[in-house]
């Protein structure tokens, strides 16, 4: 459940309603699923005339439109619904392309508070939305704000669109030393400091323009010269058009508050040695670390490292060696922890490391060998060379503990366990993280070796016409058959190879022996076959790919079209001229070009126009249901036309039962692959069902042609 969600939950009344307004019918239906998703109620509606007849049943808390629609387009629906003064609070989010400027520019006059482009890119739009519900718990803030206007301790300052003064209260008067009469009709950079870069300036007024509010820490200049440090929280105030009519600041002094703090955080929340947060300060930022975790169902890695060694030198070379060495110790801890990682000074010869927004526990045991790494070279103090290295505890919240005391109390235990085996070595308070952890490294270590070894190999799922169906094609899929652990399931090692860069020489095999293995196919005379090899985005991106595929191609002797490349929608929608390029010089070859998984990507269809695409494979997420789920039938039957439209063949995956390929049948897929026909097969039992599709049409020839002659 989203934040957003979460709180809403907890308040009475329904959830936030949405018009969702578009004619095309894949966006509308994905749109709806998608707010449906984040918890919200949705009402569809196919043009602009609709939506304002609908209005008169039930009022909408945010209408999602596209600007371009037959009968009433989006422009002239939201101004005719502008022009009714009980429903021009109703916030309008515009559709519209992704370079079409004069579109946004006639959304925000007709009165839309924003606008989101095509393709749609989903995290855009959910935080558009999230916005938009936030905009209103805003108003009403700013009403608040005005009834106190006289009397906060606050400086309020009005502002004109163009940063003129317009009012200022007498907490404004107070702070800055101007007073109203000096300050009206003046512009606001009369306050400022010249500490800031024009850059900064900017970015504020970017952040204004887009989401018309804006908050941070702003250093201005008195009228008497003296600079000083302010919070700032700036609003735009537009009119029912909405235009920007107004500016409203909102600033509190911090002087008092900054030097109190320098005080402050360093004798009470850092470590003077070091200049690390101490204990105390340490504990603090892990009880706000895990605040936020639990808000966002977040992951928290928090280390507890124990310098080994470390009491020795102190007692036998002294405590100023013993300090200039723990400087020198926390130096190196600070360089592998990311930016929003902490380092911190526990005590003595203890370190901690807290490590938010986590995704999985190999991402903590990544930095823990960095950290024992960075303490392996040694070190010189007082012209002596010493050598250090430390044992580390892992806890991982909220799965070894709730609150920062049982955190840390397990944290512990689990340095006491790194201890106890020998030092030098991290471990986890759950064991079976340890292990994950080691398999992890023992696996990348062996997939290092497997391509040399000759441990992968290709096995061949068929690929059936469903208006003849024939075999016409075969999608080539990785398998790694290990030494010792035998065969090793793809969704293991592929993200892995992924990570670590191995998945360029891993793919280039596969390209080379899918290749090879067709050419012996066709070399053997039978029937020829499309052969589909998946691409990684790593592989992709890499400089020389084409080069690569061609090369490949002209030593193996296989003709071009007989060659498939499938490209999931990430990489599609990743850098679109580099990527125009390189499947632009492909195609223009002769090597046919698919996109694989459709539909759990951004499932935008203006990219397609644009590559030269052949097939569109329907991910078997969607064919899975699409005899059961009406929402998923209604996709699969519009990626099928909608693809055809734009002269597309389709491809259905996963197809397992005899209703789905019916299914598929009766809205005109044009190819499939699944259990249903066959399981992925390695290359000599492909070979034989090769050999007896081969013998059946000889079979079939033969008798149509002794018919013929019988008729003759």
């Amino acid at each position: 459940m989203t934040p957003l969600i979460e709180k809403r939950s907890s308040m009475a009344g329904p959830p936030p309603l949405f018009y969702v307004v578009d004619d095309d019918a894949v966006t509308r239906l994905m749109l709806s699923r998608f707010l449906r998703q984040l918890g919200y109620e949705v009402v569809e509606l196919t043009d602009g005339s609709g939506f304002l007849r609908a209005l008169d049943e039930r009022r909408p808390d945010v209408v999602l439109m596209d600007a371009k629609m037959p009968v009433m387009n989006g422009f002239d629906a939201c101004a005719s619904m502008k022009k009714q003064p009980e429903m021009e609070h109703i916030p309008v989010l515009m559709i519209t392309g992704l370079h079409d400027d004069e579109s946004v520019d006639l959304a925000y006059a007709v009165g839309a508070a924003d606008f989101i482009t095509k393709p749609i890119h989903w995290a855009i739009l959910r935080n558009r939305v999230r916005y938009l519900l936030r905009a209103i718990e805003a108003e009403r803030q700013l009403h608040l704000a005005a009834g106190v206007f006289e009397n906060t301790n606050e400086g309020i300052v009005v502002t004109n669109p163009e940063a003129v003064i317009q009012s200022v209260n007498p907490a404004f008067e107070r702070i800055t030393g101007y007073s109203e009469r000096e300050a009206l009709g003046r512009n606001m950079n009369l306050l400022r400091s010249g500490r800031h870069p024009g850059g900064f300036y900017l970015e504020m007024w970017r952040g204004l323009k887009e989401n018309h509010r804006w908050q941070g820490e702003i250093w201005n200049r008195r009228k008497n010269g003296e600079i000083y440090p302010q919070w700032v929280n700036i609003s735009a105030i537009r009119s029912p058009h909405g235009e920007v009519v107004n500016y409203i600041g909102v600033f509190s002094d911090l002087t008092a508050i900054k030097e109190s703090e320098r005080s402050l955080l360093f004798l009470s929340g850092h470590d003077i040695l070091t200049e690390l947060p101490n204990r105390h300060r340490f504990h603090e930022r892990l009880e706000q670390t895990l605040v936020e975790a639990r808000w966002q169902e977040g992951m928290v890695g928090v280390m507890h490292l124990d310098l080994d060694r470390f009491k020795l030198i102190n007692e036998t070379m002294g405590h100023d060696v013993g300090d200039a060495l723990l400087v020198q110790v926390a130096n190196r801890l600070a360089k592998p922890i990311p930016g929003i990682g902490t380092l911190g000074r526990l005590g003595g010869d203890e370190f901690g490391v807290i490590l938010p927004k986590i995704t999985h526990s190999d991402e903590v045991a990544h930095v823990a060998r960095e950290l024992l790494a960075s303490l392996s070279q040694p070190f010189l103090a007082d012209g002596v060379e010493l050598f250090v290295g430390s044992s580390i505890g892992i806890g991982i919240f909220p799965l070894d503990g709730d609150s920062v005391k049982i955190l840390m109390k397990n944290t512990d235990a689990a340095l006491s366990h790194a201890k106890l085996l020998g030092r030098n070595n991290f471990q986890f308070y759950r064991a079976e993280l340890n292990t994950s952890s080691m398999a992890r490294m023992l696996l990348e270590t062996s997939m290092r070796n497997a391509l040399e070894r000759n441990e992968f190999c290709l096995h061949y799922q068929p690929q059936i016409s469903l208006q003849t169906g024939k075999l016409v094609g075969a999608e080539a899929l990785l398998r790694w058959i290990h030494p010792s652990n035998g065969m090793i399931s793809p969704g293991d090692f592929i993200p892995l190879a992924e990570e670590t860069g191995l998945i360029v020489p891993i793919g280039r095999w596969a390209l080379e022996t899918a290749c090879k293995q067709a050419k012996r196919w066709e070399e053997a005379r039978l029937p020829l076959i499309r052969i589909a090899v998946n691409l990684s985005g790593i592989q992709f991106r890499q400089p020389d790919f084409t080069d690569v595929v061609t090369h490949i191609l002209g030593e193996t002797g296989l003709s071009h079209h007989w060659l498939e490349l499938e490209l999931t929608e990430s990489i599609a929608m990743g850098d679109m001229e580099d990527t125009m390029t390189k499947l632009t010089t492909l195609s223009d070859v002769d090597v046919r070009l698919a996109i694989d998984d459709f539909g759990t990507g951004f499932s935008s269809l203006s990219y397609l126009k644009r590559y030269p695409i052949d097939t569109l494979k329907i991910d078997q997420s969607f064919v899975r249901n699409c005899t059961t789920d009406p929402e998923d039938a209604a996709i699969v039957k519009a990626f099928i036309n909608l693809a055809h439209s734009l002269g597309l063949s389709v491809i259905a995956e996963g197809v397992e039962t005899e209703a789905q390929l019916r299914f598929l049948r009766d809205h005109d897929c044009d190819e499939v692959q699944g259990f249903y026909y066959s399981r992925p097969l390695t290359p000599e039992v492909f070979t034989e069902l090769l050999e007896s599709h081969q013998r059946q049409e000889r079979a079939l020839a033969a008798t149509w042609k002794t018919g013929r002659t019988s008729q003759g």
